[in-house]
Protein backbone atom coordinates (compact mmCIF):
# COMPACT_ATOMS: atom_id res chain seq x y z
CA UNK A 1 0.00 0.00 0.00
CA UNK A 2 2.49 2.34 0.98
CA UNK A 3 4.16 1.58 -2.55
CA UNK A 4 1.35 2.43 -4.36
CA UNK A 5 0.74 5.62 -2.41
CA UNK A 6 4.28 6.93 -3.37
CA UNK A 7 3.84 6.17 -7.15
CA UNK A 8 0.78 7.84 -6.70
CA UNK A 9 2.27 11.47 -5.74
CA UNK A 10 4.49 11.22 -8.54
CA UNK A 11 1.59 11.15 -10.77
CA UNK A 12 0.03 13.86 -8.86
CA UNK A 13 3.04 15.93 -9.66
CA UNK A 14 3.10 15.11 -13.30
CA UNK A 15 -0.60 16.15 -13.39
CA UNK A 16 -0.04 19.66 -11.51
CA UNK A 17 2.76 19.87 -14.31
CA UNK A 18 0.92 18.80 -17.09
CA UNK A 19 -2.07 21.37 -16.19
CA UNK A 20 -0.05 24.30 -15.90
CA UNK A 21 1.74 23.08 -19.05
CA UNK A 22 -1.49 23.66 -20.85
CA UNK A 23 -2.50 26.54 -18.92
CA UNK A 24 -0.21 29.14 -19.46
CA UNK A 25 -1.12 29.01 -23.30
CA UNK A 26 -4.74 29.43 -22.85
CA UNK A 27 -4.24 32.42 -20.21
CA UNK A 28 -2.05 34.12 -22.83
CA UNK A 29 -4.59 33.73 -25.71
CA UNK A 30 -7.25 34.66 -23.32
CA UNK A 31 -5.98 37.81 -21.92
CA UNK A 32 -5.11 38.78 -25.30
CA UNK A 33 -9.14 38.41 -26.33
CA UNK A 34 -10.38 40.02 -23.46
CA UNK A 35 -7.89 42.93 -23.73
CA UNK A 36 -8.83 43.18 -27.33
CA UNK A 37 -12.65 43.10 -26.97
CA UNK A 38 -12.45 45.76 -24.41
CA UNK A 39 -10.00 48.15 -26.44
CA UNK A 40 -12.87 47.58 -29.67
CA UNK A 41 -15.56 48.32 -27.07
CA UNK A 42 -13.37 51.83 -26.06
CA UNK A 43 -12.74 52.64 -30.19
CA UNK A 44 -16.49 52.13 -30.92
CA UNK A 45 -17.41 54.67 -28.20
CA UNK A 46 -15.59 57.37 -29.83
CA UNK A 47 -17.86 57.57 -32.66
CA UNK A 48 -21.03 58.67 -30.51
CA UNK A 49 -21.96 59.66 -27.20
CA UNK A 50 -21.63 56.33 -25.09
CA UNK A 51 -22.12 56.55 -21.41
CA UNK A 52 -20.66 54.74 -18.76
CA UNK A 53 -18.74 53.20 -21.74
CA UNK A 54 -15.11 52.84 -19.24
CA UNK A 55 -17.67 50.58 -17.08
CA UNK A 56 -18.76 48.36 -19.84
CA UNK A 57 -15.42 48.43 -21.32
CA UNK A 58 -14.27 47.14 -17.89
CA UNK A 59 -16.40 44.60 -17.17
CA UNK A 60 -15.74 42.90 -20.32
CA UNK A 61 -12.37 42.47 -19.82
CA UNK A 62 -13.14 41.65 -16.52
CA UNK A 63 -15.82 38.85 -18.12
CA UNK A 64 -13.32 37.57 -20.50
CA UNK A 65 -10.88 36.64 -17.67
CA UNK A 66 -13.18 34.99 -15.97
CA UNK A 67 -13.82 33.08 -19.10
CA UNK A 68 -10.18 32.40 -19.94
CA UNK A 69 -9.99 31.09 -15.76
CA UNK A 70 -13.47 28.96 -16.46
CA UNK A 71 -11.99 27.40 -19.85
CA UNK A 72 -8.51 26.89 -18.06
CA UNK A 73 -10.30 24.50 -15.42
CA UNK A 74 -12.45 22.52 -18.26
CA UNK A 75 -9.31 22.50 -19.94
CA UNK A 76 -7.18 20.47 -16.76
CA UNK A 77 -5.24 17.36 -16.75
CA UNK A 78 -7.14 14.40 -15.46
CA UNK A 79 -5.23 11.43 -13.39
CA UNK A 80 -5.83 9.41 -15.99
CA UNK A 81 -3.77 11.56 -18.58
CA UNK A 82 -0.84 12.34 -16.24
CA UNK A 83 -0.48 8.35 -15.81
CA UNK A 84 -0.41 7.41 -18.98
CA UNK A 85 2.31 10.64 -19.71
CA UNK A 86 4.28 9.71 -17.24
CA UNK A 87 3.97 6.10 -17.77
CA UNK A 88 5.28 6.34 -21.37
CA UNK A 89 8.97 7.57 -20.19
CA UNK A 90 8.95 4.03 -18.47
CA UNK A 91 10.30 1.59 -20.47
CA UNK A 92 8.24 -1.60 -20.75
CA UNK A 93 5.34 0.52 -19.13
CA UNK A 94 5.80 -1.03 -15.78
CA UNK A 95 3.60 1.99 -13.85
CA UNK A 96 0.65 1.29 -15.71
CA UNK A 97 0.54 -1.82 -15.11
CA UNK A 98 1.76 -1.93 -11.48
CA UNK A 99 -1.11 -0.31 -10.74
CA UNK A 100 -3.71 -2.18 -12.80
CA UNK A 101 -3.58 -5.02 -10.20
CA UNK A 102 -5.07 -4.81 -6.86
CA UNK A 103 -3.47 -7.83 -5.40
CA UNK A 104 -0.38 -6.73 -3.74
CA UNK A 105 0.34 -10.16 -2.04
CA UNK A 106 0.74 -11.81 -5.89
CA UNK A 107 4.49 -12.03 -6.47
CA UNK A 108 4.20 -10.61 -9.76
CA UNK A 109 3.01 -7.08 -8.57
CA UNK A 110 5.17 -6.90 -6.14
CA UNK A 111 7.93 -7.63 -8.48
CA UNK A 112 6.23 -4.85 -10.84
CA UNK A 113 5.85 -2.08 -7.73
CA UNK A 114 9.08 -2.58 -6.74
CA UNK A 115 10.83 -1.99 -10.32
CA UNK A 116 8.65 1.55 -10.60
CA UNK A 117 9.42 2.42 -7.34
CA UNK A 118 13.04 2.11 -8.09
CA UNK A 119 12.84 4.11 -11.32
CA UNK A 120 9.90 6.50 -11.05
CA UNK A 121 12.54 9.04 -9.58
CA UNK A 122 14.63 8.81 -12.78
CA UNK A 123 11.38 8.71 -14.99
CA UNK A 124 9.62 11.69 -13.55
CA UNK A 125 13.57 13.55 -13.97
CA UNK A 126 13.14 12.55 -17.81
CA UNK A 127 9.36 13.85 -17.57
CA UNK A 128 10.43 17.29 -16.71
CA UNK A 129 13.25 18.00 -18.77
CA UNK A 130 11.50 17.50 -21.68
CA UNK A 131 10.92 19.85 -24.16
CA UNK A 132 7.54 22.40 -23.33
CA UNK A 133 5.93 24.72 -25.63
CA UNK A 134 4.27 27.23 -23.05
CA UNK A 135 4.73 30.58 -24.96
CA UNK A 136 2.81 31.58 -27.97
CA UNK A 137 4.55 34.47 -29.66
CA UNK A 138 1.20 35.53 -31.20
CA UNK A 139 -0.56 35.95 -28.48
CA UNK A 140 1.97 37.74 -26.66
CA UNK A 141 2.57 40.32 -29.86
CA UNK A 142 -1.11 40.90 -30.17
CA UNK A 143 -1.52 41.28 -25.83
CA UNK A 144 1.56 43.85 -26.25
CA UNK A 145 -0.32 45.59 -29.38
CA UNK A 146 -3.62 45.92 -28.17
CA UNK A 147 -1.79 47.29 -24.67
CA UNK A 148 -0.54 50.06 -25.96
CA UNK A 149 -3.57 51.04 -28.13
CA UNK A 150 -6.13 50.74 -25.42
CA UNK A 151 -3.35 53.00 -23.35
CA UNK A 152 -3.23 55.61 -25.83
CA UNK A 153 -6.88 55.55 -26.27
CA UNK A 154 -7.38 56.81 -23.02
CA UNK A 155 -4.83 59.61 -22.90
CA UNK A 156 -6.77 61.09 -25.57
CA UNK A 157 -10.50 61.03 -25.55
CA UNK A 158 -12.20 62.28 -27.98
CA UNK A 159 -14.77 65.08 -27.60
CA UNK A 160 -17.93 62.30 -27.81
CA UNK A 161 -16.03 60.53 -25.05
CA UNK A 162 -15.62 63.56 -22.83
CA UNK A 163 -19.17 64.65 -22.99
CA UNK A 164 -20.04 61.16 -22.13
CA UNK A 165 -18.27 61.10 -18.95
CA UNK A 166 -20.01 64.43 -18.09
CA UNK A 167 -23.37 62.85 -18.74
CA UNK A 168 -22.00 59.89 -16.11
CA UNK A 169 -21.32 62.34 -13.35
CA UNK A 170 -24.97 64.44 -14.32
CA UNK A 171 -26.63 60.68 -14.02
CA UNK A 172 -24.73 60.48 -10.51
CA UNK A 173 -26.67 64.27 -9.13
CA UNK A 174 -29.81 62.39 -9.98
CA UNK A 175 -28.96 59.06 -8.03
CA UNK A 176 -27.60 61.29 -5.52
CA UNK A 177 -30.80 63.20 -5.47
CA UNK A 178 -33.37 60.16 -5.59
CA UNK A 179 -30.97 58.37 -2.69
CA UNK A 180 -31.94 61.72 -0.57
CA UNK A 181 -35.81 61.67 -1.27
CA UNK A 182 -36.01 58.12 -0.75
CA UNK A 183 -33.96 58.77 2.86
CA UNK A 184 -36.60 61.17 3.44
CA UNK A 185 -39.67 59.01 2.31
CA UNK A 186 -38.79 56.52 4.90
CA UNK A 187 -38.64 59.56 7.75
CA UNK A 188 -41.79 60.70 6.84
CA UNK A 189 -44.57 59.80 9.16
CA UNK A 190 -47.81 61.51 8.04
CA UNK A 191 -49.76 59.98 5.10
CA UNK A 192 -49.91 63.49 3.39
CA UNK A 193 -45.78 63.68 3.42
CA UNK A 194 -45.44 60.23 3.07
CA UNK A 195 -47.65 60.34 -0.32
CA UNK A 196 -46.14 63.68 -1.45
CA UNK A 197 -42.47 62.21 -1.12
CA UNK A 198 -43.54 59.28 -2.97
CA UNK A 199 -44.98 61.18 -6.19
CA UNK A 200 -41.71 63.26 -6.04
CA UNK A 201 -39.68 59.46 -6.00
CA UNK A 202 -41.79 58.79 -9.16
CA UNK A 203 -40.95 62.00 -10.63
CA UNK A 204 -37.76 61.52 -10.53
CA UNK A 205 -37.75 58.58 -12.32
CA UNK A 206 -38.49 59.80 -15.64
CA UNK A 207 -35.85 62.96 -15.21
CA UNK A 208 -33.09 62.66 -18.21
CA UNK A 209 -31.17 65.53 -16.57
CA UNK A 210 -30.06 67.03 -13.15
CA UNK A 211 -31.70 70.27 -13.76
CA UNK A 212 -34.96 68.38 -14.39
CA UNK A 213 -34.49 66.34 -11.15
CA UNK A 214 -33.48 69.94 -9.29
CA UNK A 215 -36.72 71.30 -11.03
CA UNK A 216 -38.76 69.03 -9.53
CA UNK A 217 -37.30 69.28 -5.69
CA UNK A 218 -38.13 73.00 -6.07
CA UNK A 219 -41.30 72.30 -7.09
CA UNK A 220 -42.23 69.81 -4.13
CA UNK A 221 -40.74 72.32 -1.67
CA UNK A 222 -42.96 75.20 -3.52
CA UNK A 223 -46.11 72.58 -2.69
CA UNK A 224 -45.23 71.69 1.07
CA UNK A 225 -44.90 75.05 1.55
CA UNK A 226 -48.20 76.15 0.24
CA UNK A 227 -49.58 73.31 2.29
CA UNK A 228 -47.72 74.70 5.21
CA UNK A 229 -49.54 78.45 4.73
CA UNK A 230 -52.69 76.69 4.59
CA UNK A 231 -52.86 75.18 7.60
CA UNK A 232 -51.29 77.93 9.23
CA UNK A 233 -53.97 80.50 7.91
CA UNK A 234 -56.59 77.67 9.81
CA UNK A 235 -54.95 78.25 12.52
CA UNK A 236 -54.62 81.81 12.30
CA UNK A 237 -58.12 82.00 11.60
CA UNK A 238 -59.11 79.44 14.61
CA UNK A 239 -57.39 81.50 16.97
CA UNK A 240 -58.39 84.73 15.54
CA UNK A 241 -62.23 84.09 15.48
CA UNK A 242 -62.61 84.91 11.95
CA UNK A 243 -64.03 81.25 11.00
CA UNK A 244 -66.03 78.70 13.05
CA UNK A 245 -63.57 75.57 11.75
CA UNK A 246 -62.24 74.47 15.03
CA UNK A 247 -58.34 74.28 15.47
CA UNK A 248 -56.06 72.18 14.12
CA UNK A 249 -55.73 68.62 14.92
CA UNK A 250 -53.69 66.86 16.27
CA UNK A 251 -52.67 64.78 13.40
CA UNK A 252 -52.33 68.42 11.35
CA UNK A 253 -50.40 70.05 14.29
CA UNK A 254 -47.68 66.86 13.64
CA UNK A 255 -47.88 67.30 9.66
CA UNK A 256 -47.32 71.05 10.08
CA UNK A 257 -44.16 70.45 12.00
CA UNK A 258 -42.83 67.90 9.85
CA UNK A 259 -43.88 70.11 6.30
CA UNK A 260 -41.54 72.45 7.73
CA UNK A 261 -38.82 70.11 8.73
CA UNK A 262 -38.80 68.25 4.74
CA UNK A 263 -39.26 71.81 3.50
CA UNK A 264 -35.54 72.32 5.04
CA UNK A 265 -34.21 68.85 3.94
CA UNK A 266 -35.23 69.93 0.07
CA UNK A 267 -33.68 73.24 0.13
CA UNK A 268 -30.58 71.45 1.23
CA UNK A 269 -30.75 69.07 -1.12
CA UNK A 270 -32.02 71.35 -3.73
CA UNK A 271 -28.76 73.77 -2.53
CA UNK A 272 -26.20 70.47 -2.91
CA UNK A 273 -27.34 69.47 -6.22
CA UNK A 274 -27.15 73.52 -7.27
CA UNK A 275 -23.74 73.06 -6.28
CA UNK A 276 -22.72 70.06 -8.05
CA UNK A 277 -23.87 71.49 -11.04
CA UNK A 278 -21.85 74.03 -10.61
CA UNK A 279 -18.79 71.96 -10.27
CA UNK A 280 -19.56 70.28 -13.60
CA UNK A 281 -20.07 73.34 -15.63
CA UNK A 282 -23.55 73.26 -15.72
CA UNK A 283 -24.86 75.97 -13.90
CA UNK A 284 -29.22 76.23 -13.56
CA UNK A 285 -31.51 78.81 -15.59
CA UNK A 286 -31.78 82.37 -13.83
CA UNK A 287 -35.70 81.52 -13.00
CA UNK A 288 -34.37 78.22 -11.04
CA UNK A 289 -31.67 80.25 -9.09
CA UNK A 290 -34.24 82.90 -7.81
CA UNK A 291 -36.55 79.67 -7.08
CA UNK A 292 -33.82 78.56 -5.21
CA UNK A 293 -32.93 81.20 -3.16
CA UNK A 294 -36.62 82.44 -2.44
CA UNK A 295 -36.53 79.05 -0.88
CA UNK A 296 -33.47 79.43 1.02
CA UNK A 297 -34.69 83.19 2.13
CA UNK A 298 -37.90 81.50 3.22
CA UNK A 299 -36.43 78.73 5.44
CA UNK A 300 -34.27 81.37 7.11
CA UNK A 301 -37.19 83.39 8.13
CA UNK A 302 -38.81 80.67 9.44
CA UNK A 303 -36.02 79.81 11.07
CA UNK A 304 -35.68 83.44 12.27
CA UNK A 305 -39.30 83.64 13.37
CA UNK A 306 -38.33 79.97 15.45
CA UNK A 307 -36.00 81.56 17.49
CA UNK A 308 -37.49 84.67 18.40
CA UNK A 309 -40.55 82.98 19.57
CA UNK A 310 -38.44 80.68 21.81
CA UNK A 311 -36.16 83.66 23.16
CA UNK A 312 -40.01 85.57 23.72
CA UNK A 313 -41.10 82.20 25.29
CA UNK A 314 -38.19 82.21 27.70
CA UNK A 315 -38.02 85.69 29.07
CA UNK A 316 -42.02 85.95 29.02
CA UNK A 317 -41.63 84.28 32.73
CA UNK A 318 -39.20 87.48 33.69
CA UNK A 319 -41.32 89.95 32.48
CA UNK A 320 -44.01 90.53 34.82
CA UNK A 321 -41.90 91.23 37.71
CA UNK A 322 -40.04 93.73 35.48
CA UNK A 323 -43.08 95.68 34.15
CA UNK A 324 -43.74 97.81 36.99
CA UNK A 325 -40.42 99.33 36.53
CA UNK A 326 -40.54 99.77 32.59
CA UNK A 327 -43.74 101.39 33.17
CA UNK A 328 -42.39 103.98 35.78
CA UNK A 329 -38.94 104.55 33.41
CA UNK A 330 -41.19 105.16 31.09
CA UNK A 331 -43.55 107.69 32.29
CA UNK A 332 -40.32 109.52 33.42
CA UNK A 333 -38.92 109.54 30.10
CA UNK A 334 -42.71 110.52 28.31
CA UNK A 335 -42.33 113.58 31.62
CA UNK A 336 -38.73 114.46 29.94
CA UNK A 337 -40.15 114.45 26.50
CA UNK A 338 -42.81 116.45 26.89
CA UNK A 339 -41.42 118.81 28.97
CA UNK A 340 -38.38 119.66 26.00
CA UNK A 341 -40.84 119.19 23.49
CA UNK A 342 -42.46 122.11 24.98
CA UNK A 343 -39.39 124.02 25.76
CA UNK A 344 -38.33 123.80 22.07
CA UNK A 345 -41.43 124.68 20.72
CA UNK A 346 -41.69 127.78 22.69
CA UNK A 347 -37.68 128.87 21.73
CA UNK A 348 -38.94 127.82 18.22
CA UNK A 349 -42.56 130.44 18.30
CA UNK A 350 -39.66 133.18 19.41
CA UNK A 351 -37.71 132.78 16.13
CA UNK A 352 -41.05 132.04 13.51
CA UNK A 353 -40.90 134.61 10.50
CA UNK A 354 -44.29 135.94 9.40
CA UNK A 355 -44.82 133.13 6.77
CA UNK A 356 -48.30 132.39 8.30
CA UNK A 357 -48.71 136.26 9.09
CA UNK A 358 -49.63 135.12 12.95
CA UNK A 359 -49.06 138.12 15.36
CA UNK A 360 -47.51 137.20 18.23
CA UNK A 361 -47.01 139.14 21.66
CA UNK A 362 -44.14 139.89 23.85
CA UNK A 363 -41.61 139.29 21.15
CA UNK A 364 -38.91 141.59 22.21
CA UNK A 365 -36.06 141.09 19.75
CA UNK A 366 -37.08 138.64 17.19
CA UNK A 367 -35.75 135.51 19.80
CA UNK A 368 -37.55 134.61 22.77
CA UNK A 369 -34.79 134.51 25.67
CA UNK A 370 -36.31 131.21 26.68
CA UNK A 371 -34.47 130.30 29.99
CA UNK A 372 -36.76 127.33 31.10
CA UNK A 373 -34.60 124.35 32.27
CA UNK A 374 -36.91 121.52 30.57
CA UNK A 375 -37.51 119.89 33.68
CA UNK A 376 -41.34 119.50 33.44
CA UNK A 377 -42.12 123.05 34.36
CA UNK A 378 -43.42 124.60 30.99
CA UNK A 379 -46.96 123.92 30.32
CA UNK A 380 -47.10 123.36 26.66
CA UNK A 381 -47.22 127.57 26.04
CA UNK A 382 -43.88 128.65 26.67
CA UNK A 383 -44.58 130.17 29.93
CA UNK A 384 -41.60 128.68 31.28
CA UNK A 385 -39.33 131.53 29.01
CA UNK A 386 -39.45 135.47 28.70
CA UNK A 387 -41.08 136.97 26.25
CA UNK A 388 -42.37 133.71 24.37
CA UNK A 389 -45.81 134.92 23.02
CA UNK A 390 -48.28 132.56 21.77
CA UNK A 391 -49.10 132.34 17.95
CA UNK A 392 -52.43 132.99 16.69
CA UNK A 393 -51.92 131.75 13.32
CA UNK A 394 -52.82 128.73 10.92
CA UNK A 395 -50.83 126.13 12.13
CA UNK A 396 -50.60 124.32 9.07
CA UNK A 397 -46.82 124.38 7.59
CA UNK A 398 -47.67 121.75 4.25
CA UNK A 399 -47.99 124.24 1.01
CA UNK A 400 -49.05 122.81 -2.25
CA UNK A 401 -46.02 124.21 -4.36
CA UNK A 402 -47.59 126.11 -7.70
CA UNK A 403 -46.07 125.16 -11.26
CA UNK A 404 -43.20 127.43 -12.23
CA UNK A 405 -44.19 130.05 -14.58
CA UNK A 406 -47.61 130.19 -14.14
CA UNK A 407 -50.69 127.87 -13.76
CA UNK A 408 -51.37 127.03 -17.36
CA UNK A 409 -52.76 124.08 -18.41
CA UNK A 410 -50.80 120.83 -18.43
CA UNK A 411 -49.72 120.56 -22.01
CA UNK A 412 -49.70 116.74 -23.73
CA UNK A 413 -46.54 115.89 -26.48
CA UNK A 414 -48.04 115.04 -29.57
CA UNK A 415 -44.90 113.93 -31.90
CA UNK A 416 -44.51 111.06 -33.20
CA UNK A 417 -43.04 107.75 -31.20
CA UNK A 418 -39.61 106.60 -31.91
CA UNK A 419 -38.53 103.25 -32.45
CA UNK A 420 -37.62 101.52 -29.26
CA UNK A 421 -35.56 98.37 -28.57
CA UNK A 422 -36.92 95.52 -26.45
CA UNK A 423 -34.90 93.30 -23.96
CA UNK A 424 -35.91 90.38 -23.21
CA UNK A 425 -34.31 87.16 -21.11
CA UNK A 426 -32.93 84.35 -23.55
CA UNK A 427 -32.15 81.16 -22.12
CA UNK A 428 -30.21 79.94 -25.57
CA UNK A 429 -29.98 80.59 -28.81
CA UNK A 430 -31.36 78.28 -30.50
CA UNK A 431 -33.46 78.53 -33.65
CA UNK A 432 -37.16 80.02 -33.26
CA UNK A 433 -39.14 77.49 -35.10
CA UNK A 434 -42.97 77.11 -35.18
CA UNK A 435 -45.06 75.86 -32.41
CA UNK A 436 -47.73 72.59 -32.33
CA UNK A 437 -50.38 71.48 -30.89
CA UNK A 438 -49.48 69.74 -27.47
CA UNK A 439 -52.41 67.78 -24.97
CA UNK A 440 -53.25 70.10 -22.32
CA UNK A 441 -51.58 67.81 -19.65
CA UNK A 442 -48.03 67.93 -20.99
CA UNK A 443 -48.46 71.99 -20.85
CA UNK A 444 -49.66 72.25 -18.04
CA UNK A 445 -47.24 71.75 -15.69
CA UNK A 446 -44.34 74.26 -17.74
CA UNK A 447 -47.16 76.56 -17.28
CA UNK A 448 -47.57 76.45 -13.47
CA UNK A 449 -43.68 76.96 -13.03
CA UNK A 450 -43.47 79.97 -15.60
CA UNK A 451 -46.31 81.93 -13.65
CA UNK A 452 -44.70 80.66 -10.00
CA UNK A 453 -41.03 81.91 -10.88
CA UNK A 454 -42.40 84.94 -11.65
CA UNK A 455 -45.07 85.83 -8.92
CA UNK A 456 -41.44 85.55 -7.19
CA UNK A 457 -39.53 87.81 -9.27
CA UNK A 458 -41.79 90.07 -9.20
CA UNK A 459 -42.35 89.62 -5.50
CA UNK A 460 -46.07 89.91 -5.38
CA UNK A 461 -47.96 89.32 -1.76
CA UNK A 462 -48.02 86.34 -0.06
CA UNK A 463 -51.81 85.99 0.09
CA UNK A 464 -51.65 86.59 -4.82
CA UNK A 465 -48.74 83.90 -4.30
CA UNK A 466 -51.15 81.63 -2.74
CA UNK A 467 -53.90 82.52 -4.25
CA UNK A 468 -51.94 81.40 -8.34
CA UNK A 469 -50.64 78.36 -6.44
CA UNK A 470 -53.84 77.05 -5.51
CA UNK A 471 -55.47 77.78 -8.65
CA UNK A 472 -52.90 75.39 -10.34
CA UNK A 473 -53.05 72.69 -7.34
CA UNK A 474 -56.81 72.29 -8.53
CA UNK A 475 -56.79 72.40 -11.98
CA UNK A 476 -53.70 69.20 -11.54
CA UNK A 477 -56.15 67.31 -8.97
CA UNK A 478 -59.03 67.16 -11.46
Amino acid sequence: MERRKQLRKYIQRAKTSLTVERSIPIAQYGLFLALLSSASLVLVSRLFVWPYYRQVALAVFIVGILATGLFMWWKRTKEKEALHTLDGYFSHNELVTALSFEDDKDPLVQSLLTKAIENVEKVFADFKTRKKNMFRPKALIGLFGTAIVLAILYMFPAATQIEAIEVEKEKTVIEDVKKEVAKLEKKAETKEVKEQLKELQNTLKEAETAEEALREVVKKQKELALKEQQLKDKQTASKDGASDEKGLSKEEVGQLKELAKMQQELTQNANATQTAMSKLGKPVSNTLQNAIASANSANNNQQNNTNSNQNQNSSANSQPSNQQDQTGQQGQTNSQTNSQNNSQQASGNGQAQGSNQSKQQGQGNGQGNGQGNGNGSGQGNGSGGQGAGTGQGSRDVLTTPNRIGGSSQTSVDGGALGEGSHVSEQQGNGPITKGSIRPYEEVIGSYKDSYLESSERLQLPKDLQNVVQSYFTSIESQ
